[in-house]
C-alpha cells in the first residue's frame, strides 16, 4: 500500500483507526501523564523530561511538591535578622515588631561575632576548658588524619615537619 497517494482526510481516517492521536513528525509523542504530573521519573518504556531545578536528578522518585516554610528568617525594624523554626514563634515575633520582607538596613549576622559573644558570656574558667577542649579536637581530628596516611607518605610528611624551619638571610 502506497501511502503516498492517500489524501490528508484519508491518512487523518488511517490514524484515528490505528489510535495516533497526536501529530508524530519526528518528535516523541507527548503522553497525558506527562502534562498532568512533571515529577514523575522517565523509564525505559516511557521516556519524558525531567523538570529539576538543579543539575542533580533525584532518583528516589520523592515528591518535592511538600514542603515546609520553616526555618525562615525575619528581620527587625532596626536591621537585626533572626531565624524562626515554627509557626509559633514566627507569629510571636511578628507580634514583636518583626518583618517578613527584609528593611533597607538589613544586616547578616556575623557568626565569628557570635562567638565571640558567647566566649565572653563564659567564666574564665569555662573559657579555659573551652579552649583547651578545642585543642584536644584538633589533636584528635589531625591523629585520624595522619593514622590514614601510609607509611611512607607519613614519613615523607613528618621529614619536613621535624626540622625547624630554616631562616633565611636578607640580601641587600
Amino acid at each position: 500500500m502506497d501511502l503516498a497517494r492517500l489524501t490528508e482526510s484519508e491518512l487523518a481516517a488511517l490514524r484515528a483507526q490505528l489510535g495516533l492521536t497526536t501529530e508524530v513528525t519526528g518528535r516523541s509523542p507527548i503522553k497525558p501523564r506527562q502534562l498532568n504530573d512533571l515529577r514523575l521519573l522517565p523509564t525505559k518504556d516511557d521516556p519524558r523530561p525531567t523538570f529539576f531545578m538543579s543539575a542533580e536528578t533525584p532518583r528516589t522518585g520523592e515528591d518535592f511538591s511538600k514542603t515546609s516554610q520553616y526555618p525562615r528568617l525575619l528581620w527587625h525594624t532596626n536591621g537585626e535578622e533572626i531565624t524562626v523554626t515554627d509557626a509559633r514563634e514566627h507569629t510571636a515575633r511578628v507580634a514583636e515588631g518583626y518583618l517578613t520582607v527584609a528593611p533597607a538596613n538589613a544586616v547578616a549576622p556575623d557568626p565569628m561575632e557570635a562567638m565571640r559573644a558567647a566566649l565572653e558570656a563564659l567564666s574564665p574558667e569555662d573559657r579555659a576548658l573551652m579552649i583547651d577542649a578545642q585543642n584536644q579536637d584538633r589533636m584528635t581530628a589531625l591523629r585520624s588524619k595522619l593514622s590514614a596516611l601510609a607509611p611512607e607518605d607519613l614519613e615523607a610528611l613528618l621529614a619536613g615537619v621535624d626540622s625547624p624551619p630554616a631562616k633565611r638571610k636578607r640580601s641587600a
